[in-house]
């Protein structure tokens, strides 16, 4: 006999109508959890980019603050796609905005090691985003609708560990091919393989029953004549229907927290690597070695923070989780403010962050629960795409503290945005650990 999980549809708070019950069978849950994990980890496998960069600052003299300018313009990339990818996904399916993201983010990542300027670079890393940005927000939609209540921040989490789980086998090639005597440049391209991933997408994952009503409903009111303006009851799937009155300040929220929370996520991305080769003076193949022990831990924090938000909610978690980020990035600019760096201090340190990562588990697992869903993918993409447009300025002020300070100094500050998410949460969110999700909307 087969066992079911069950979960209910977020409708519109705005419409007086008893929500369906949709049951999924354990098969097709666990399958859709793999591929969407998969997705998620090969989208950050093919992320070389951060493994590449001391390499490529050595070949190109690019500077800090030439760095700071490429990691805005992946954040604006991420930005703008976020105003269509997620609408696609929407309108025409999670599976067709799933593979879009995929593709852009493998294919243009692996061309970086072509590059010979800064101009080729740009579009290459704005390209790249639109991958990196809307898989999140799609995947997590797709999972957090055919998940039970009860666990679907430990489902979320174990898949967001597909993050970690991705950097991690970047960073164990990245390894192997420096030891071998392999360029960045040839470590770049492999990120290709990563596409395969697509045709399981495709052919193997089927829509939510819940995206599948969402969509019939837009197309009922469509077909009575009710998509007007002047109708508030209607279900519409574009941007603006994220700022109705009931669905407003969930926005909001969301946006703000994904804009801190981008701030410390690509400021360690960026500048972590960069502040173990100049202000810890280690070379490629130690450098990765580190990545491998932070990615490697985080692996293990995402499904544990996913976990430890369901058990204690997840405004408590991500408390706990930002003190860790906060310990570990004090723990390493101290650190290097010793007459010689402490290398010790440092394992700690990125033991610390390797942990407190975990934090984006609860982030992603929030941000998908508390929009409609009929419009879950494109709020929650949204709301990171805002992230990413915030952040277009403050890597650039990121890679300004690097040039005048230090590397170090850039990921402490980096990691105050993570502490910052934590009041935000406590004074304007509301808990949505183990609510249905009819519940959390309405």
């Amino acid at each position: 006999m087969s066992t079911t999980l069950t979960t209910n549809d977020a409708a519109s708070a705005e419409v007086a109508v008893p929500p369906a019950k949709f049951t999924y069978s354990t098969r097709y849950v666990v399958t859709s959890f793999i591929i969407v994990t998969l997705g998620w980890c090969l989208v950050n496998f093919s992320n070389t980019f951060q493994l590449a960069v001391p390499g490529m600052m050595e070949e190109m003299h690019y500077t800090s603050t030439q760095i700071g300018l490429v990691a805005s313009v992946f954040s604006f990339g991420g930005f703008f796609s976020a105003l269509w990818l997620p609408l696609v996904a929407d309108r025409h399916g999670r599976k067709i905005g799933m593979a879009l993201s995929v593709a852009m983010a493998v294919v243009f990542n692996s061309m970086v090691g072509l590059t010979h300027s800064i101009v080729a670079l740009l579009p290459l890393r704005f390209l790249s985003s639109h991958g990196q940005t809307c898989q999140w927000g799609i995947g997590a939609s797709h999972l957090s609708e055919i998940a039970p209540a009860r666990m679907r921040g430990t489902l979320l989490g174990l898949m967001q560990a597909g993050t970690p789980l991705g950097f991690f086998m970047c960073a164990a090639l990245f390894t192997f091919m420096m030891s071998m005597g392999y360029s960045w440049r040839v470590f770049s391209m492999t990120a290709i393989v990563a596409v395969l991933i697509i045709i399981p997408i495709l052919f193997v994952l089927q829509e939510s029953q819940q995206w599948k009503a969402a969509r019939a409903e837009v197309e009922r009111m469509k077909a009575l004549g009710k998509q007007t303006v002047e109708d508030p009851s209607q279900k519409k799937v574009n941007i603006r229907e994220l700022f109705k009155p009931a669905y407003r300040k969930n926005t909001f929220i969301a946006m703000t927290l994904h804009s801190l929370g981008a701030f410390w996520a690509w400021g360690n991305v960026t500048w972590f690597l960069v502040a173990l080769s100049q202000d810890f003076g280690m070379d490629a193949v130690t450098r990765g070695r580190m990545s491998m022990l932070m990615w490697g831990i985080a692996v293990f924090s995402y499904a544990l923070a996913g976990r430890v938000g369901d058990l204690i909610g997840r405004r408590a978690a991500m408390l706990v989780f930002s003190l860790l980020i906060m310990c570990g990035a004090s723990t390493m600019y101290f650190s290097t403010a010793m007459e010689v760096p402490n290398v010790q201090l440092l394992y700690v340190a990125t033991a610390l962050i390797g942990v407190g990562v975990g934090l984006h588990s609860i982030l992603i697992a929030y941000s998908s629960e508390i929009f409609p869903t009929h419009v879950r993918a494109t709020g929650t993409s949204i709301a990171i795409g805002i992230g990413r447009l915030t952040a277009v300025f403050s890597m650039m002020g990121l890679g300004i503290v690097a040039q005048q300070f230090s590397p170090t100094t850039a990921e402490l500050t980096a990691a105050i945005g993570a502490l910052l998410m934590v009041p935000t949460i406590y004074i304007f969110g509301t808990e949505t650990a183990r609510r249905e999700l009819t519940d959390i909307v309405s």
